[in-house]
């Protein structure tokens, strides 16, 4: 887990989940360049533990976890008092144009590509953190 400090605009404490490991350490040291709070899950359940115990600014979840997948995780994030304000953004492997229809279902705040560059990464971040008024 690594540190950052919330010193402009658009930087918190995020929560990235993926159960492979090698893209879950890509997205974590983007994010930590640029300067966020990053926190770590290996599955929806650990996220949901995760979520709780450390109120995150904004989750990032993989979609195809053994387990919880995540549109089973976002959907419980979406039902608890303490989580459902948290801006949770999906990851997808599939373009399927279902994936977005089922993660709007689920109170998804976004669907990204994977693997995901880490400047549209960031972006989506960003509007999550500091939605357009």
């Amino acid at each position: 887990m690594g540190i950052g400090k919330r010193s402009r605009q658009g930087v918190g404490k995020i929560l990235v989940v993926d159960d492979e490991v090698l893209l879950r350490t890509m997205i974590c040291d983007g994010l930590e360049a640029a300067g966020h709070t990053v926190l770590q899950a290996s599955s929806g359940e650990e996220a949901l533990k995760v979520a709780k115990a450390e109120h995150p600014q904004c989750i990032l979840l993989d979609i195809m976890m053994p387990g919880l997948d995540g549109y089973e995780t976002c959907a419980a994030l979406k039902v608890e008092s303490e989580t459902a304000s948290i801006p949770v953004i999906l990851i997808s492997a599939t373009a399927d144009v279902r994936v977005v229809d089922r993660a709007e279902n689920v109170g998804a705040a976004a669907v990204l590509p994977k693997p995901v560059p880490i400047e549209q990464l960031e972006h989506a971040v960003a509007l999550a953190l500091n939605p357009p008024a």
